[in-house]
């Protein structure tokens, strides 16, 4: 090994001090964004609302009212259709036989139409007539839409066919939205696109929804949003017109978050029209019907108090359960676990009402580039952890970092550079982290046992310097990636599975170069080479392939269970402890951490003073890196606040620093009661 770096290491180390003062700076500009967006907007479907409170006995008002009781602050309402208005009694739509038959005052006999839409008599108000006649022309076409002269009723005539003709979204009625905002609450739109969109059908929108009160936001209905046109070349100027439009009226776009939690549910242009508003966005959770329908009202309310708090969402969108809960009506059931997320939604600091919106925020970029240099810095000592190098070799990889550092954060555009910087932090930290303390531990000379106190005190103050070096790493990443984009998930951090392995596997390479494993150190590729030979001529017990397939299990469901796509599902006793625990403490601590790295940390040092086998210091060591990898891998979720990433990891550090000195207790009483029990058995012999 090079042994004459101490100094370039040292310049290394200051390098990311340094930029940690910087980083730190970031993370609090990112929480005083993150604060201002603190209120919560609760909507339901307002047709599905009536039709439920109708079926329960409750009129207009009174279903209404329960709602706001209940945190309801906006109703969603979506496009009207023709069946939507004659069955409710609105208007009439008669075939041509029909209007013959039995409306022969009307003297429409012989007409060359195929339905005809009857309105209320003109000495009476009709709220609905002309909106529907400029919907049905708007979207079907002057040619196929006329009003016909009559002296007594409002009648129009209609080419078209059954069933279609009956569902075409026509557009939502400002008659019904204005009912939504004259009782108080906020209004959400639910368009669809036009099939061949033209500027004049965005206008025909727009003006619309300037006869519409508390008009909160809009949330898109269908595969595209509103201006989408599958003509390529005319495609951006008519999300652009869209986008001006919103703009003009400061109406944000929601956007329904994906059933996987990242991203979007995707529809064909939603990206390009965010922005296009300048990210003028909120983070909408709606669960699916029938998951719903899975679960107790208190597990749907946990998820969507989750999700505020967790992921950005500021719009809850709720679904209504098809069948009561006993002892209750319908309308009942749904507003009771709607009241339990705002209840915990206010006890938590949230206020209910429209939802706000996140600013446009960037982090300066030559702070940024300070930040991304000192990381890189940090990249470098880390390598040399792994393979010593020369004092005049590091200082060339120094300036090749910060210029890749400096370079990279004021050229690049797009995501690519940050997300790979971010990767590098959550890498190299927990490695730094695992191996400096190896490299202190390796230097003691260990001759004889020790007793567990010294287990429980120098791994107290082990893990916790373990601890406030991978969390660095984490303020880096969450420095980095502080801004609009990665806060709503335009852009996301990639590689998760990636950066829980590699950690793994640069600890184990550490390891190996630091500790002999079955018999063997790796100093050099000879080294490695005889190591390789030498693992594979092991005789292979029954119990070798139990414990294999143990670590195999163990690694599936460590493996899996990371990231967004996992297959491995959640057991309820584990459900069962995450809401306990997210209902007792600020941020829930992960599994990995306080159950499984941090733990081991303990076992870690008690493999080495209690003079354990190599192997279970080996397996300690791999157990531990888990932790402190899980622990940065927290702050690489952007979605999630900065304070709610940090107070986990502070929670995740103490919980298992708990759970590991409980561990080292009971297995000194273990030992004590079996050496006191092994010596009662000797003095009878």
């Amino acid at each position: 090994m090079v042994k004459n770096n101490q100094f370039s290491k040292m310049l290394m180390i200051g390098a990311v001090l340094i930029g940690l003062i910087f980083a730190v700076v970031l993370c609090v500009q990112r929480y005083h964004v993150e604060e201002q967006s603190q209120t919560i907007e609760q909507a339901m479907d307002y047709d599905a609302v009536v039709v439920m409170a109708r079926n329960d006995g409750y009129d207009l008002d009174t279903a209404l009212k329960k709602c706001k009781e209940a945190g309801v602050t906006s109703f969603t309402i979506y496009d009207a259709t023709l069946n939507k208005l004659t069955q409710r009694g609105e208007m009439s739509l008669i075939t041509k036989l029909g209007m013959e038959l039995y409306y022969p005052q009307f003297n429409i006999v012989g007409g060359t139409y195929d339905y005809y839409l009857i309105g209320k008599p003109k000495d009476k108000k009709d709220i609905y007539f002309d909106e529907v006649i400029a919907d049905l022309q708007s979207r079907l076409g002057s040619d196929k839409v006329q009003v016909i002269d009559n002296p007594q009723y409002r009648i129009a005539g209609l080419h078209g066919v059954m069933p279609g003709l009956g569902e075409v979204n026509l557009g939502i009625l400002s008659a019904d939205a204005n009912t939504i905002a004259e009782r108080g609450f906020h209004v959400i739109l639910r368009p669809t696109n036009y099939s061949d969109p033209e500027p004049k059908q965005i206008d025909g929108f727009f003006n619309r929804i300037d006869k519409i009160k508390n008009v909160s936001g809009v949330m898109f209905v269908g595969k595209e949003v509103m201006g989408y046109t599958p003509v390529a070349s005319q495609r951006r100027e008519m999300l652009e017109y869209t986008a001006d439009q919103m703009k003009q009226r400061h109406i944000p776009f929601y956007m329904i978050e994906a059933v996987n939690q990242l991203q979007y549910n995707t529809q064909d242009g939603m990206y390009d029209l965010a922005g296009l508003l300048d990210y003028d966005t909120a983070r909408t959770y709606a669960m699916a019907k029938e998951e719903l329908e899975k679960i107790s009202p208190e597990e749907a309310a946990m998820r969507y108090y989750i999700s505020d708090l967790e992921r950005n969402c500021r719009v809850n969108l709720y679904p209504l359960y098809k069948k009561p809960l006993h002892g209750m009506n319908l309308t009942e059931t749904n507003l009771s676990y709607i009241s339990i997320v705002s209840q915990k939604l206010k006890d938590r600091g949230y206020t209910l009402g429209q939802a706000t919106i996140m600013p446009p925020y960037y982090p300066n970029r030559i702070l940024l580039a300070l930040v991304a240099a000192a990381a890189a810095c940090g990249f470098v000592f880390t390598l040399n952890l792994l393979l010593p190098l020369s004092n005049r070799l590091n200082y060339i990889l120094l300036v090749l970092a910060v210029l890749f550092g400096v370079g990279g954060a004021m050229v690049a555009k797009g995501a690519l550079f940050l997300q790979l910087m971010a990767i590098g932090c959550a890498v190299s930290s927990p490695t730094a982290a695992i191996l400096l303390l190896l490299d202190i531990w390796r230097k003691k000379n260990i001759t004889k046992k020790l007793s567990y106190w010294y287990v429980i005190r120098d791994g107290a103050i082990g893990l916790a310097c373990a601890v406030a070096i991978a969390m660095i790493g984490g303020i880096f990443i969450a420095a980095m990636l502080g801004n609009i984009r990665f806060f709503m998930e335009f852009d996301f951090y990639r590689g998760v599975k990636l950066t829980f392995l590699l950690p793994l596997l640069l600890v184990a390479v550490g390891y190996l170069r630091r500790f002999p494993l079955f018999g063997h150190r790796i100093a050099s590729t000879d080294d490695f080479k005889k190591f390789v030979a030498d693992f594979l001529r092991i005789p292979i017990k029954m119990g070798t392939l139990i414990a294999i397939g143990a670590l195999g299990f163990a690694a599936y469901i460590f493996i899996g269970r990371s990231g967004h796509t996992a297959g491995v599902s959640v057991p309820g006793a584990e459900v069962a402890m995450r809401r306990l625990l997210e209902n007792v403490m600020y941020a829930r601590p992960r599994e990995k951490e306080f159950l499984i790295g941090h733990p081991a940390f303990f076992l870690m040092v008690a493999a080495m003073y209690r003079r354990w086998p190599q192997i279970i210091h080996f397996l300690m060591v791999m157990a531990t890196t888990i932790g402190v990898g899980s622990m940065v891998e927290t702050f690489a979720h952007i979605r999630t606040p900065f304070i709610m990433s940090f107070i986990r990891g502070i929670n995740g550090w103490v919980t298992g620093m708990i759970i590991g000195i409980i561990l080292i207790v009971a297995l000194a009483v273990i030992q004590y009661m079996t050496s006191w029990l092994g010596k009662q058995v000797d003095s009878h012999d």
